[in-house]
């Protein structure tokens, strides 16, 4: 049976200030290396927060002016061309405060001439497509904060390989000159005559 134990001691990280003998300039520096990683993770989780708290409140005002400025009128078609792709080129009229405006609409339904459709215009009357609903500001705030949490987490794991990696080229070029030394130098215990 295996008993489980929370020892500081035993963590990586207490490498970094640990007085055991056989750590080595290597071992304490990765533990440096990870101590780092982990506060700027750490770090990165209320940045991740206000990153997120900004984009809502920039895309929630966005899409709060596009509901104030776009509205839904009743079109009367004047003409329309059925074309192959499933469209409907159509010509239609539409009452706007200053009077009537007509101009060309790409709709997805068959419409004739003289059917009444609902379209949507903007602010100058215009047709234009619905406003984005406000909801969609959440959800691309949680998605930015959560990008912006993977991407520390990509740069931190990276950070850590790429020092990890160095430091074992490092220990195995020292290993290799060692054992050189032992195998060509007589293991240190040279003949003095």
């Amino acid at each position: 049976m295996e008993t489980f134990t929370l020892d500081p001691r035993r963590w990586r990280i207490a490498r970094l200030l640990g007085r055991n003998p056989l750590l080595r300039r290597a071992d304490r520096l990765e533990a440096l290396v990870m101590l780092v990683a982990l506060v700027a993770s750490l770090v990165a989780i209320p940045v991740a927060g206000v990153v997120g708290v900004v984009a809502y409140g920039a895309r929630e005002r966005l899409y709060t002016q596009e509901a104030q400025e776009r509205h839904r009128v009743t079109a009367t078609v004047t003409d329309a061309e059925h074309e192959d792709l499933g469209t409907t080129v159509a010509q239609a009229k539409w009452p706007l405060a200053a009077g009537e405006r007509t101009g060309t609409l790409a709709l997805t339904d068959l419409v004739k001439a003289g059917q009444r459709i609902e379209i949507w215009v903007d602010k100058d009357g215009a047709p234009t497509v619905p406003p984005t609903p406000t909801w969609l500001a959440g959800a691309e705030a949680v998605g930015m904060a959560g990008v912006t949490l993977l991407a520390v987490g990509i740069a931190m794991a990276t950070l850590l390989a790429t020092v990890r990696l160095r430091l074992d080229r490092a220990c195995d070029a020292g290993w290799e000159r060692e054992i050189r030394y032992l195998v060509e130098g007589d293991g240190g215990r040279k003949n003095r005559q």
